[in-house]
């Protein structure tokens, strides 16, 4: 034991929180910190003792190896010590073995260990192989506890509210309780008060819970809420478009018990969600932004949609439900430079991926999947240079291009009718007269951008690979009409 210094100064006049873990607690999923190869989560550590003081100096050490020898008169001669040892070492291991140790044994044993004089391997104590073979076989039986973090609820205090955000100016306590602009009183409970939070929160007459609720359902089903800030219902946000549908939506939700899938049935079946998305000229000159629902928004789809839906059209996206989540990332570099590769899960649906705020997945960030730091009500939705770029050069377009082109080739059939299907997989719909003209012309220049000698031009892997590729390039599969 030993001890180890934290400097807290930074937190000086402020409550600070802190938190002792093992290291595989600590660790990230797969790798231990450092990159050492994750280990079964048997850890562990010890504290016997706490200390806040301001010198920078640890407190000295009371217990020492040698001290235990002190409790007993001085020895007359060197067997007398040397019996005084021996006595000292029975005794230690004996109370040991009856779980009675003392700070002092402990330290004395542990010197021992530590200077070579005990024997303490299966070398030296052969007569144990047995039973520490026995022993190692039972602790690998076993499981390793899983574990997820959980909240504490202890005894509580109000916290002083920081003047404009200054730790080192608190101002008066506040009571712990919820919007009080919404009639909410501090909470009568020594504890923390989260449940009483709660309760108020999912009460039916909070006004505001089911419709932020029911405001965020309807912006994912119809591309935009009826309050187009999803995140912000105060002085600052927009005006609800439809009021009174938001209200009536509100009491039915909490009516129905607040079934999410209720109110997505309702939605989805409503004659608002069946509209066409092309736009009148009446529409187009009363409502240019759709804000009264005249007619379907054109949507992009999120991060996650393109790339499953790329897998899916290469007949490769895993669908198997359940199970944990898996990390995506890249390795290796090409002979270009690049990464080389999307590994390790990266069949499974989008939404098993393994979330890491210091690892994000290059591929959806493009697309304008969010940071993990925070929470996001509303995504951003851009149409940049980037997301084109990542469409023609990302290694996992790339290798999605090739294998849906290998797929192909293995079918062999004609080349008309592997366009048409390409195009019913990839877009839903078969091609125009004028789209099959230009892709077999198309198909024409790839095959003598990219000859090979003796390869007929369907079986030519690199040509169609290319016509897959653009494919996924095509406005239309990351569109939503």
């Amino acid at each position: 034991m030993r001890w180890l210094r934290l400097d807290t100064a930074y937190r000086k006049e402020a409550y600070g929180y802190l938190e002792f873990v093992t290291s595989e607690d600590f660790a990230n999923p797969g790798l231990r910190s450092g990159g050492r190869p994750y280990e079964d989560g048997r850890a562990f550590f010890g504290a016997t003792d706490i200390a806040f003081h301001d010198s920078a100096e640890p407190p000295k050490e009371t217990i020492l190896p040698l001290g235990i020898l002190l409790n007993a008169p001085p020895p007359s001669s060197a067997k007398a010590l040397a019996d005084r040892y021996a006595q000292l070492l029975k005794q230690s291991l004996t109370d040991w073995r009856q779980g009675r140790l003392s700070d002092e044994q402990l330290s004395f044993l542990n010197s021992f260990v530590r200077a070579g004089l005990l024997p303490v391997t299966l070398d030296e104590l052969p007569q144990l192989n047995a039973s520490v073979s026995q022993y190692r076989k039972l602790e690998a039986e076993i499981p390793v506890p899983r574990r997820a973090p959980g909240v504490h609820e202890a005894a509580a205090f109000d916290q002083a509210l920081f003047q404009r955000g200054q730790i080192n100016k608190p101002g008066d306590a506040v009571a712990r309780r919820g919007l009080e602009i919404l009639g909410s009183h501090p909470y009568p409970t020594p504890l923390s008060g989260r449940l009483e939070l709660a309760q108020e929160l999912s009460a039916a007459s909070n006004p505001l819970t089911s419709r932020v609720m029911v405001n965020r359902i309807w912006h994912h089903v119809f591309g935009r809420g009826l309050v187009g800030t999803v995140d912000n219902f105060g002085r600052l946000g927009d005006k609800p478009t439809h009021p009174e549908l938001l209200d009536f939506l509100a009491t039915r939700f909490i009516e129905e018990g607040w079934s999410v899938k209720h109110l997505i049935r309702l939605l989805v079946t409503s004659k608002a969600f069946q509209q066409a998305s092309s736009a009148t000229d009446t529409s187009k000159g009363i409502d240019p932004g759709n804000e009264f629902l005249s007619h379907s928004r054109i949507r992009r789809l999120e991060a996650e949609a393109i790339r499953d839906a790329v897998l899916f059209t290469t007949g490769d996206l895993d669908t198997t439900m359940y199970g944990p989540g898996v990390q995506v990332y890249y390795v290796g570099k090409t002979e270009g430079g690049g990464p080389k590769g999307p590994l390790d899960g990266n069949r499974r649906r989008s939404v098993y991926q393994r979330i890491r705020r210091n690892a994000h997945n290059p591929f959806l960030e493009a697309f304008d999947a969010p940071k993990p730091a925070s929470t996001r009500g509303k995504r951003d939705t851009t149409n940049v240079p980037a997301q084109s770029l990542t469409l023609l050069n990302d290694p996992f377009v790339i290798e999605q291009s090739a294998r849906w082109a290998k797929s192909l080739i293995a079918e062999a059939k004609p080349r008309e009718p592997r366009i048409q299907s390409m195009f019913l997989k990839a877009l839903g719909r078969a091609p125009s007269a004028d789209e099959l003209s230009g892709s077999l012309e198309y198909l024409t220049e790839l095959a003598a951008e990219h000859p090979e000698p003796g390869t007929d031009l369907d079986k030519n892997l690199r040509v169609w690979q290319d016509f897959a590729q653009s494919l996924f390039c095509l406005k239309e599969f990351i569109y939503v009409d």
